[in-house]
């Protein structure tokens, strides 16, 4: 198994005011293997946000077939300070990653007091995998930490 980590991970999402307002983090990853257990991190949200809305825009990662999945969810940066991360709380498992396309999540809106990451879990390897960019738009409302 393997993580494949954003370049900007840990630094694109800065600080965010206390006062509320639209808000909109973005991320890539172009991961070099897709099998199972495989964890992909395109975008960190910040504490503070109200996520109300996310898409996965992505290349073709399955050349060879429409085998590989995989599920949407989120994982705390800190692990010490939560949330408790989980793996499917945006999308159930899905062959998204087997064509080029937009997958938009459907779940009901989740305040994060602390940072997390989007992650994307491989449930079942690709056929033949093929290395393309995977970009996470999370949009929502910039609350501010309480």
């Amino acid at each position: 198994m393997a993580t494949f980590n954003a370049t900007d991970l840990n630094t694109k999402p800065l600080f965010m005011g206390g006062y509320g307002n639209g808000a909109v983090v973005w991320g890539s990853v172009i991961p070099t293997a897709g099998v199972l257990g495989d964890v992909y991190r395109p975008v960190r949200i910040p504490a503070g946000m109200l996520v109300t809305h996310l898409d996965i825009v992505n290349d073709d990662l399955d050349t060879g077939g429409t085998s590989g999945s995989a599920k949407i969810g989120y994982a705390p940066v800190n692990t010490a300070e939560g949330p408790a991360g989980v793996d499917d709380y945006f999308s159930a498992t899905s062959n998204f990653l087997t064509s080029a396309g937009r997958k938009v999540c459907a779940f009901h809106p989740i305040k994060f007091e602390k940072d997390v990451w989007v992650t994307i879990t491989f449930t079942l390897s690709t056929t033949t995998f093929a290395s393309g960019k995977v970009t996470a738009v999370a949009m929502g409302q910039a609350e501010g930490i309480k």
